[in-house]
């Protein structure tokens, strides 16, 4: 028996105790990548509770379109750990296990949200079962003291729930019925809220009840987010709050559906696995697209000068803020709006001394016979936009005056609407990095760009709309960076092809939405669309060579041999995968179309009359070559293509797409 044992069993034993130490280390390097920030983004976890599909992101602990076939449940929930300036803490996700069905499952996780002063981690619990109910239970614990200005879930209906029926359970037990809004709602459309159903196709409804705090509702659309986010604490109430080490957090969520599910739940037949772009009848005039003088240099080199001149733009911005130097920045501002053949619009920031700082600009927009089409009076009242009017009038014709309000976003717009008497241009910003800054809540901010036009020219009827500038950073003011790390207004993705793909969808959003015209980025810098020649010493985690253009670059110089054309709509079968629009200037048409994802895509294009195209792409595998020699890549000949056949597209590549009609 002895030496059976030694033979057999003990082998056994030793393979299997192999086996269990190799699947535990396999664990815990799991549960590492999904943590490291700097690793390779993990794979959402594809999920399903009976008729309800969803995925997991585990860099983000965020549960994400929840759908019944094709209809919005909702379009995701997430617990974000916001400090005492807004900012989200980026939870570092391990000891992620996964009970998975074929229409049930149950996901644990743990959720380290740690930066600076703040340790704070959480348990999550996701669970769904075959009649498609979803719970997710927060419960968390502090590890330090720190101040906070939002612990817990948010709960985020789609975009398209705009305009559809709820019933709302406040806290009190008491029901009200209502509709989300269909245009973008300034303030909070409820407060107090317990539960929410609401009829998200006819005869199908969601249930949504949110347990453990006091939850309200906001439009995030103002922020251009494609969602409305029905969150915990409710503002009216003080913040910051001092979190106190091993102070506790538990919430929990529990959605169920009602009606004719199986109705919804059956999936389209004959899908196919390309995304499919229709040309629409809908056209209209081209933005006029400008650009944000560099706030690093003071001028621009001749080979800057030539490359900026290619693209064709129609203004160029420059913001004047007194005490701080004035006249440097827009004689600078004036010089380069001459060199590069474009208008100017200058933003001021008014101080103490008024009258003095605008008759100050006047001299020296006079004595340099500045090319001004729009001054922007920030935070102007209506007698001291007047007052504006009298002393800048004569610096030159045509001249446009607006008095934007000092904010991040349309938000600021839609709660403090001006008078027609303010209105003769309006602007706002935009940034898709307010509430959160992955790659998936920035593309989802696309469409709601061109709402945000749409819901601007509810109140300020024809006056021209610009949305300037638009940045890709955040606009919200962070704090210092640590060693190694980028300043808070400056992104790492400024420099990629994810940038440039999200720049075309922002024009094409806005464009549709008949704006007058948009101010995007700088010229130069790390805010900007190409590197100097001679850049200062940067963080490694900005990837930039000096006198390379970045790919944004590309995007827009695409637009320029069709400046003053019009554009023409391309709608996608889906808006979160892929985009593209229509360029049309006498009998030359082109499409630009961008995989807005970062895996492979092939792109189906219906509608034309027309068997041949030529087509060439911009993607990892040419953008390097491109950047270094801008001049030679725009030259490039299009290989030819059957247009009836799919495009292949590789991780957020833009396909320019060339025919005659």
């Amino acid at each position: 028996m002895k030496s059976l044992v030694n033979q057999y069993f003990r082998p056994v034993m030793k393979e299997l105790l192999i086996t269990i130490l190799y699947l535990k280390w396999s664990f815990i390097v799991l549960g590492f990548l999904i943590s490291d920030s700097s690793a390779q983004a993990a794979d959402p976890i594809e999920l399903r509770a009976g008729p309800m599909t969803m995925i997991f992101e585990p860099d983000n602990a965020f549960l994400r379109y929840l759908r019944v076939g094709r209809e919005d449940v909702l379009i995701g929930i997430n617990a974000p750990i916001r400090n005492e300036l807004w900012g989200t803490v980026k939870p570092q996700v391990s000891n992620l296990e996964l009970d998975q069905g074929d229409s049930q499952f149950t996901l644990t996780f743990d959720a380290l949200c740690k930066d600076r002063d703040i340790d704070f981690l959480w348990k999550g619990k996701l669970t769904g079962t075959s009649e498609g109910k979803i719970e997710f239970n927060f419960d968390g614990t502090a590890r330090s003291t720190f101040k906070r200005n939002r612990i817990g879930f948010c709960v985020l209906h789609s975009s398209s729930a705009g305009g559809k029926a709820w019933v709302i359970t406040n806290i009190d037990s008491s029901e009200s019925k209502g509709a989300f809004p269909e245009f973008i709602s300034p303030h909070q459309p409820a407060r107090e809220i317990r539960k929410i159903a609401h009829e998200m196709a006819p005869g199908l409804w969601a249930h949504v009840q949110m347990e453990g705090d006091i939850f309200e509702m906001e439009d995030q659309r103002n922020w251009t987010d494609a969602s409305f986010k029905t969150y915990c604490t409710p503002l009216e109430m003080p913040y910051p709050v001092t979190v106190k080490k091993g102070d506790t957090v538990t919430q929990k969520v529990t959605i169920w559906l009602e009606g004719e599910v199986e109705e919804y739940a059956i999936p389209a037949k004959g899908a196919s696995d390309a995304v499919t772009l229709k040309l629409t009848e809908h056209a209209q005039p081209l933005p006029r697209i400008g650009i944000q003088v560099s706030s690093e240099i003071d001028g621009l080199s001749n080979t800057e000068i030539d490359r900026l001149k290619n693209l064709r733009l129609d203004h160029l911005r420059v913001d004047l803020k007194p005490p701080e130097e004035l006249e440097g920045s827009l004689i600078s501002a004036i010089n380069q709006a001459k060199q590069l053949g474009v208008k100017l619009h200058v933003a001021v920031w008014l101080e103490s001394e008024i009258e003095k700082e605008l008759n100050k600009i006047r001299r020296i927009a006079k004595q340099h016979n500045a090319p001004i089409a729009a001054w922007f009076i920030m935070q102007a009242n209506e007698n001291q936009l007047q007052l504006a009017r009298e002393i800048l009038w004569d610096v030159s014709t045509g001249t446009l005056y607006g008095a934007p309000r000092d904010g991040i976003s349309f938000t600021e717009l839609n709660r403090e609407r001006p008078s027609q008497l303010m209105m003769e241009i309006v602007a706002y910003n935009a940034t898709p990095q307010i509430h959160a800054s992955d790659n998936s809540s920035i593309v989802e901010t696309l469409p709601i760009q061109g709402d945000t036009v749409r819901s601007a020219k509810q109140f300020i009827g024809t006056a021209p709309l610009v949305v300037s500038p638009i940045t890709f950073h955040t606009a919200l003011p962070g704090k210092d960076p640590l060693p190694g790390e980028l300043p808070w207004y400056v992104d790492a993705r400024q420099t990629s092809l994810f940038a440039a793909g999200w720049t075309l969808g922002s024009i094409k959003f806005l464009a549709e939405a008949s704006v007058y015209g948009a101010t995007f980025y700088e010229t130069i810098g790390w805010r900007g669309i190409m590197e100097s020649a001679n850049p200062p010493n940067r963080p490694a985690k900005f990837d930039a060579k000096a006198g390379t253009v970045f790919p944004i670059y590309h995007v827009l110089r695409d637009f320029s041999d069709f400046a003053g054309g019009r554009i023409q709509g391309l709608e996608s079968t889906d808006n979160l995968s892929v985009v593209g629009l229509t360029l049309r200037k006498g009998n030359k048409v082109r499409m630009l179309i961008v995989n807005l994802k970062d895996r492979d895509q092939k792109v189906e294009i219906r509608g034309l009359n027309q068997p041949q195209i030529t087509v060439s792409i911009l993607d990892g595998d040419n953008v390097e070559k491109a950047n270094k020699d801008p001049e030679a890549f725009n030259r490039r000949v299009g290989k030819a293509h059957a247009s009836r056949q799919p495009i292949d597209l590789g991780p957020h590549a833009i396909a320019r797409v060339d025919y005659l009609r």
